[in-house]
């Protein structure tokens, strides 16, 4: 019996990076994220509840606008200007690990009774910054698993890219598995980099939670560890380091283009 993300569910993912142009170098990792719907989420009806104690949180003020303000506000905030009220929407993130928080990049998936309609992402770098790119097709038909969105990229994340060119987006939401792949390609139009988080979704209770947690008690350490150690790798290898420019005022941004054949 499959998972509906929908319904809440524990999804172990494979992420994978693969870097091309300068240097050729990819890598890959194994961690646990969490599809919370947000009427359940936000009811507290489900095992991982907002500001609760635990091995593993979620934490209000680490989402949307950082004021600890509501999930569903905010999403309404996003869907209603653009015609998308209507949908429910499940969080796909990594829990808070203790001591640390830091996600690279959560999905808020929107969707209604004819499938998925938008997916925000929100994207956070190491300085404590943060955009959402807000995916849909132009006519807010239902994005299946071979649509393409493009946008801008206008979001610094790495001290090794610069912040220029465009990512193409593609989903998958299930059921019972969960899929996204963000490829960035330079000013120039060249592929550059491509990465993808991938897996199968299982049931969300206290149970799974409890034993997911005590298996990755530290994955958000896990991860900032990585970003840093591939960071080192790279500049070893003679990668030009660019520092962080400012950040641009606008944090939100929309990948409406559609790329190659979509069906």
């Amino acid at each position: 019996m499959s998972t509906d993300l929908w319904d809440g569910a524990l999804i172990d993912v494979t992420i994978w990076h693969a870097r091309a142009g300068d240097v050729s170098r990819q890598f890959r990792y194994g961690a646990c994220y969490a599809a919370l719907p947000l009427g359940p989420l936000e009811a507290d009806r489900l095992p991982l509840r907002p500001e609760r104690g635990g091995i593993w949180r979620i934490r209000r003020r680490d989402y949307g606008h950082r004021d600890g303000g509501s999930f569903t506000a905010f999403m309404d905030e996003q869907l209603v200007p653009v015609g998308l009220g209507h949908c429910k929407t499940t969080l796909v993130t990594m829990p808070r690990s203790p001591f640390h928080g830091f996600n690279p990049v959560s999905f808020w998936l929107a969707r209604d009774e004819d499938g998925l309609r938008a997916v925000l992402a929100e994207v956070s770098n190491t300085f404590g910054e943060r955009h959402v790119y807000l995916c849909r097709n132009p006519d807010n038909a239902p994005i299946t698993r071979s649509h393409r969105l493009s946008g801008e990229k206008l979001f610094h994340v790495s001290p090794f890219l610069p912040r220029d060119g465009r990512y193409v987006f593609r989903f998958d939401p299930g059921p019972g598995r969960f899929g996204a792949w963000v490829d960035w390609f330079g000013a120039g139009g060249e592929l550059r980099l491509q990465t993808s988080m991938t897996g199968p979704a299982r049931t969300l209770s206290r149970a799974s939670l409890r034993r997911s947690a005590w298996r990755h008690v530290f994955q958000a350490q896990k991860v900032t560890g990585l970003i840093h150690w591939q960071a080192a790798k790279l500049f070893s290898r003679g990668i030009r380091y660019r520092s962080k420019p400012p950040q641009l005022d606008r944090t939100r941004s929309e990948a409406t283009q559609t790329e190659g054949k979509n069906v």
